[in-house]
């Protein structure tokens, strides 16, 4: 009778770690992204011998993603090619553009509940999200999607429906008093959150760790505040209100951490997000000082430390703000040269007889692409004389996001330019015109919406697919 195996018995093998990872070497990136997770061994083989390449992973900057009010695509904002990334959204079966909710190392979700990966073009669609267990959360309550996705640590994504309060004079009844004084926000905290390995939503409970940042009725007043700039970062899952909520995902547990009370003295435009040294705040007023602060996380304790101070407004009249600017960066205008293509005669908003072919725009004179190679190293390098020519410009700043490796911040003046500012070094660099390609002619109103640095991702568990919606479009 031939006996049984070893492992069928029960019996431990170990393989000599040549044998393993000659296996290993055989297998896909998102296989050996799974397998690192399942013990020291494995992890510490794949990573001596390099089997799963850096490059598949989301750590260089690839360029920023830029939501203009009015245009249908998101557009993306880098230097030229040569780069695998094209940043058009049309291999998905959606009518309307992708209006994106979140992001996070790659994966993007979209309000319709798809989960995007731009690198591979791979999607998959999330299912109905389950109705919340009273009505009462209906009357006051918004739910906003973050995503969680680390690859280094999982092939899988998780994506959680954070509570956010509505404005108070559409939800909450005056005599409700009961309602407006309870605290926000509430512990336990109830969330719905999709995994992508259970393939399924269900409630999880946080627990909150320490004071609550107020009131119902205070948290209705602060609604006029943004809320953009929500991330992850190492186990944590960081939301902006007017306040920031950390909400560790492994021990259920959430902490309250209020804002430096110097940030509102002179009511700047704020924007989180993280960098080189973690958690980072970012305060810039309307007449261009800037403040940076960092979250210190040391002895489980939080507490902002001031980073960096300066005025912007002498270095932006060195560098002549009011003139239009041509690259280093170029951005890829999208929405001008994919519906000139495909979908002629939707663009104008005042003319039917509108050729946007007879038109020049500014990005027609982009830098020719083999004069520049994409090095996210050299994201500090950048030339502060930038070629130029007359044109009326806007005369603040916003912020587009943080560099997630290096201590840069990108910035964009009246949706027209796009500005790299280095903290080590205090110097502002110009790094190319970022206004679409006949703008004016297809929006009424000129509005970066939304923006954020885009690290591409090649490992993912997303589904195959083949399907776009110009095809789609077609039938």
């Amino acid at each position: 009778m031939e006996e049984a195996p070893l492992a069928a018995r029960g019996v431990e093998v170990v393989l000599p770690e040549d044998v393993l990872a000659e296996i290993l070497r055989r297998l896909p990136p998102r296989s050996l992204a799974a397998l690192r997770c399942v013990c020291t061994d494995w992890r510490s083989t794949i990573d001596s011998r390099r089997l799963l390449r850096a490059d598949l992973l989301p750590l260089s900057l690839a360029g920023i993603f830029i939501d203009f009010w009015g245009l249908r695509f998101p557009d993306f904002f880098s230097r030229p090619p040569p780069t695998p990334i094209s940043g058009v959204f049309d291999f998905f079966p959606l009518e309307e553009g992708p209006d994106i909710m979140d992001h996070c190392n790659g994966l993007f979700l979209l309000f319709s509940l798809l989960v995007v990966n731009p690198a591979t073009q791979r999607w998959a669609c999330l299912p109905p999200l389950p109705s919340h267990s009273t009505e009462l959360d209906f009357r006051f309550l918004y739910d906003q999607g973050l995503i969680v996705f680390d690859p280094i640590v999982s092939p899988h994504y998780e994506v959680f429906m954070i509570p956010f309060v509505k404005p108070g004079q559409y939800c909450i009844e005056r005599t409700d008093l009961v309602l407006k004084e309870s605290e926000w926000p509430p512990s336990p905290l109830i969330l719905h959150v999709f995994s992508s390995v259970a393939e399924r939503w269900e409630e999880r409970s946080f627990v909150r760790e320490g004071d609550s940042a107020g009131t119902v009725a205070y948290a209705q007043r602060q609604c006029h505040l943004d809320k953009r700039g929500n991330f992850y970062w190492r186990g944590a899952l960081y939301v902006n209100s007017y306040f920031l909520m950390r909400i560790s995902i492994s021990d259920g547990s959430y902490q309250v951490i209020h804002h430096p009370i110097e940030v509102y003295k002179s009511r700047p435009y704020v924007y989180f997000g993280k960098s080189e040294k973690g958690v980072y705040l970012a305060s810039l007023t309307i007449d261009g000082r800037l403040s940076i602060w960092v979250l210190d996380e040391s002895c489980g304790q939080f507490k902002w430390v001031l980073e960096h101070q300066n005025n912007l407004k002498p270095l932006l009249l060195r560098l002549n703000r009011s003139k239009q600017v041509y690259g280093p960066w170029i951005l890829r205008d999208i929405n001008y040269h994919l519906y000139s293509q495909k979908f002629p005669g939707e663009w104008d908003l005042y003319d039917r007889n509108y050729d946007p072919s007879h038109f020049h725009s500014p990005n027609d004179e982009a830098p020719a692409e083999n004069n520049f190679e994409w090095h996210s190293d050299d994201d500090d390098i950048v030339d502060n004389q930038c070629n130029s020519e007359e044109r009326n410009s806007g005369d603040y700043l916003t912020f587009l996001g943080f560099h997630p490796y290096k201590e840069v911040v990108f910035m964009s003046s009246g949706s027209m330019k796009g500005f790299a500012y280095h903290l080590k070094s205090s110097k502002l660099h110009c790094l190319g015109n970022l206004y679409p390609k006949h703008y004016k002619h297809f929006a009424q109103h000129e509005h970066i919406r939304e923006s954020f640095p885009y690290t591409p991702c090649w490992v993912d568990e997303l589904p195959e697919t083949s399907i776009s919606v110009y095809n789609l479009c077609q039938d």
